[in-house]
């Protein structure tokens, strides 16, 4: 196995020191947030909570599965296969789950593309599925969250946070666009990579705290996912152009859903929100937060999320408000995903050893893999098989 399989694998062991370290963070989060906006004395305002509300907040979470499940759905339809909408929910859901307890939210998209392949996708097949979908995605939450920036600063009626936080959100935004922007252009001008990334990851200063060979993994890293991106993003281009539309009209609703569970939560305590507004907010916050480094974003999440909105929600509720919103879009996510991770593993090992399947076959590997440059080399040259 080599050292880059090595480092990129994720076991269920770590995955669980990971959950705790998330919810630990969070907790810490929610803890400090109340401490500060006295919110511990709003919980009798908990059994004053609309119950048709949170019902509609949590139909809302079950949404966004469903159409991260059709996502998939068209995108392996239009290679010739099927997948059933609850199949493609659960990848969503263990996608996120994953994401959900790995920094930078970085371990979702491998997780879902090794499921895929129990469909009986090849690994290149999956990965080009996988990374059209974030593609898509990621200019849906780019457009949408450039929108509601310029609306926000420049023509909502109020909107006040404090000074620090303006300067923290503004970094979080521009780091989000400049990432963005860098991106594209290194996919569609891969060629460019040891122009501007090679010199920024491997230098006198990096060198200094990072082994030269675990930086040139990074660097090989970054250029196998970009072109893999750009292989994806081409060939759906070329090929299959309105299952790309169809995806990408998917996405934005994926995040028009997602930044209406907090105004359905205000709703839910009593409060008539301004839902342009609050949507407005959370995708602010969905950028800015893009690339906390705690699992799940963690911790940071819940005191950011407490500052956006420190001008538009009573300060006695703001500790409930983040409280029941971190518990639909994290906790819900995580506990559903922990049960059927590990349903999933209990399953596998209660076989009888004559009928416990392949490495390709289990329903969860003992260590969730990458797929390396040899499979997807192999897969990129092999024409596609119909998909079971």
């Amino acid at each position: 196995m080599s050292e880059e399989q090595q480092t990129n694998r994720r076991s269920p062991a770590q995955l669980r020191r990971s959950a705790l370290l998330g919810v630990a963070f969070s907790i810490l989060g929610l803890y400090v947030v109340l401490q500060i906006t006295g919110g511990h004395h709003s919980w009798a305002e908990l059994a004053r909570l609309d119950p048709a509300m949170l019902s509609i907040a949590c139909g809302l979470v079950v949404l966004t599965w469903l159409i991260d499940s059709l996502r998939m759905k068209f995108l392996i339809r239009s290679l010739g296969g099927d997948l059933s909408i609850p199949h493609g929910m659960r990848i969503s859901i263990l996608g996120a789950f994953v994401s959900n307890v790995t920094p930078f939210d970085s371990g979702g998209e491998p997780m879902q593309a090794y499921l895929l392949t129990e469909k009986g996708l090849t690994a290149g097949q999956s990965t080009a599925i996988i990374a059209t979908k974030t593609i898509c995605n990621a200019f849906a939450r780019f457009t949408l969250g450039l929108a509601a920036s310029i609306w926000l600063f420049c023509f909502a009626d109020f909107w006040s946070i404090p000074k620090a936080m303006y300067v923290i959100l503004a970094f979080g935004i521009i780091l989000y666009f400049v990432v963005f922007a860098l991106s594209l252009i290194l996919v569609f001008n891969p060629e460019k990579i040891k122009v501007i990334v090679v010199p920024a990851v491997r230098n006198k200063f990096t060198l200094r705290f990072f082994k030269p060979a675990t930086l040139d993994l990074v660097l090989e890293r970054i250029d196998r996912e970009l072109r893999e991106f750009r292989n994806a993003l081409q060939e759906f281009i070329e090929n299959r152009r309105s299952t790309l539309w169809a995806v990408m009209i998917l996405s934005y609703a994926w995040w028009i859903t997602i930044t209406i569970v907090p105004a359905v939560i205000l709703v839910g305590l009593g409060m008539q929100p301004n839902f342009l507004r609050v949507m407005a907010i959370t995708l602010i916050f969905y950028l800015a937060a893009a690339y906390a480094p705690t699992p799940g974003s963690s911790g940071a999440a819940e005191l950011g999320f407490s500052l956006l909105f420190s001008s538009v929600i009573p300060q006695g509720l703001i500790g409930l408000f983040v409280t029941v919103w971190r518990g639909f879009t994290y906790y819900l996510n995580l506990a559903i995903g922990g049960l059927l991770m590990a349903a999933g593993i209990a399953r596998s090992n209660s076989l009888p050893i004559e009928e416990q399947p392949t490495e390709a076959e289990k329903p969860f590997p003992k260590q969730i893999p990458e797929i390396t440059h040899t499979e997807r080399t192999k897969s990129n040259k092999a024409s596609h098989p119909p998909v079971s």
